[in-house]
């Protein structure tokens, strides 16, 4: 059997999911969707899954773009299955994924899930101090969702509201010029971590500052990531707690973020 897991990821979230599914499944390739290239299926999978942040209600813009764009190859019969993880409400990101699977590549998703984890998209409120419980309550939700790709299970996938269809286009219509508001303050190093953890390598440095391209899809893995809190979003931020998943280091996201077959 072999297996393949895309996934898209700035704070570590779904990229622990893909982890752990990858794991339990194993004979698993991972691939993140932050690549710009249209990418392509060479061989066939007995499984493929996509795993994705809920952003305003919907989908990544360019998890849209990487799922539109990517060749199937001889897949059209393989298990498709995707996990959602949001942190307050899904929106409609399954069905979004539905939708784009079978009017670009007809083909059906045959199961979708969402999975609760931690709230983190600082640029809009504080976040929760109860990180370690929440994770906990993640891992022992995903538990049930692994069992049932494992069993080839499927589902209905239903839309919600068109309000939310409404809401994630003007996102995605917006997003990638969003970073003209960050602001980069004097505690700033020169590190590079921002740009190195850029899953959609919009930043580069100069003069030993990081400088936006406008290509943003507001993961804020810069903000999250930044350990002298130098970087904030309208100065609205900067106050505020930070927060990556306890398991998975800046190091890791990176390798992975790079990684190809």
């Amino acid at each position: 059997m072999l297996n393949i897991v895309f996934y898209f990821s700035g704070t570590g979230n779904s990229l622990k999911v893909a982890k752990t599914i990858t794991d339990e499944l194993g004979n698993c390739e991972i691939i993140s969707m932050g690549k710009k290239e249209k990418f392509s299926l060479l061989k066939k999978y007995d499984t493929i899954g996509f795993i994705y942040p809920d952003y305003f209600w919907g989908l990544p813009k360019r998890v849209i773009e990487f799922v539109r764009d990517m060749n199937i190859g001889e897949n059209k019969n393989t298990y498709f299955y995707s996990i959602a993880t949001y942190g307050g409400n899904v929106g409609n990101t399954i069905y979004q994924l539905y939708e784009l699977l079978l009017k670009n590549h007809q083909i059906k998703l045959n199961f979708g899930s969402k999975l609760k984890m931690f709230s983190n998209y600082v640029v809009m409120y504080e976040m929760k101090k109860k990180i370690e419980k929440i994770t906990k309550d993640s891992n022992d939700k995903l538990v049930p969702v692994i069992d049932a790709v494992k069993n080839r299970k499927t589902n209905k996938i239903n839309s919600m509201t068109r309000i939310l269809n409404f809401l994630n286009k003007w996102f995605v219509k917006n997003v990638s010029t969003m970073d003209r508001f960050y602001t980069i303050n004097d505690s700033c190093t020169g590190c590079s971590i921002c740009k190195d953890i850029c899953p959609v390598r919009n930043i580069e440095m100069q003069e030993n500052k990081p400088v936006y391209k406008h290509n943003c899809e507001q993961c804020v893995a810069c903000i999250q990531y930044c350990p002298q809190k130098a970087i904030n979003y309208k100065d609205s931020t900067q106050k505020r707690r930070r927060y990556t998943h306890p398991e998975i280091s800046y190091k890791e996201l990176i390798k992975y973020n790079n990684m190809s077959l």
